[in-house]
């Protein structure tokens, strides 16, 4: 299926069949995958269906995650030092990446959620995310907190029924979320 046709599909379901989202997996996820070296050409079709979406009257709220969780850290006065010390133990750094994002994105979200009361949410940009935290990490911390459409622009691969992050990384799937 070619990107174009995986938005068509996506568009299709969120304007005109919402209702479907989460019936069968219990949670309002949604993942788009596609190739990592389609990244530009996604950040123009997010863009298009965002203006869609709000064109016959939803409540959109984008979320790019790929600079959130180094602005926390300029906030908190470690970026610096995050950069320095992953130059010597890149490791520990991704370590701490992580449960720096695991609470943070959480938290992040779902206030932004409560604050813009959406009714469809774009969470776009998570290649940043690459490679100290997983999408899946993510959808598990929130599946509970989360009922509107939640959809994931995910660069990835699958091959051999494994799903690859970035095309390198393989994933914790998280099996829960419909794929398109």
């Amino acid at each position: 299926m070619t990107l174009q046709e995986k938005f068509d599909q996506l568009e299709n379901l969120l304007l005109n069949h919402r209702e479907t989202i989460g019936i069968h997996n219990g949670v309002p996820f949604i993942m788009l995958i596609y190739s990592p070296e389609e990244e530009l050409q996604c950040q123009k079709y997010i863009k298009n269906l965002h203006e869609k979406l709000e064109s016959k009257n939803n409540k959109v709220l984008k979320i790019p995650l790929n600079t959130l969780i180094f602005e926390r850290l300029k906030d908190l006065g470690n970026l610096e030092e995050i950069f320095e010390y992953d130059k010597e133990v890149p490791a520990e750094v991704r370590k701490e990446l992580f449960k720096q994002c695991q609470s943070f994105f959480k938290e992040y979200i779902l206030d932004q959620i409560k604050k813009e009361d959406p009714n469809i949410v774009l969470v776009t940009n998570v290649s940043g995310l690459y490679p100290y935290y997983r999408v899946s990490n993510l959808l598990t911390a929130l599946e509970k907190n989360v009922y509107v459409p939640f959809v994931i622009f995910y660069p990835g691969e699958i091959k051999d029924d494994i799903m690859y992050f970035m095309g390198d990384l393989e994933s914790n799937e998280y099996y829960r979320a419909q794929r398109i």
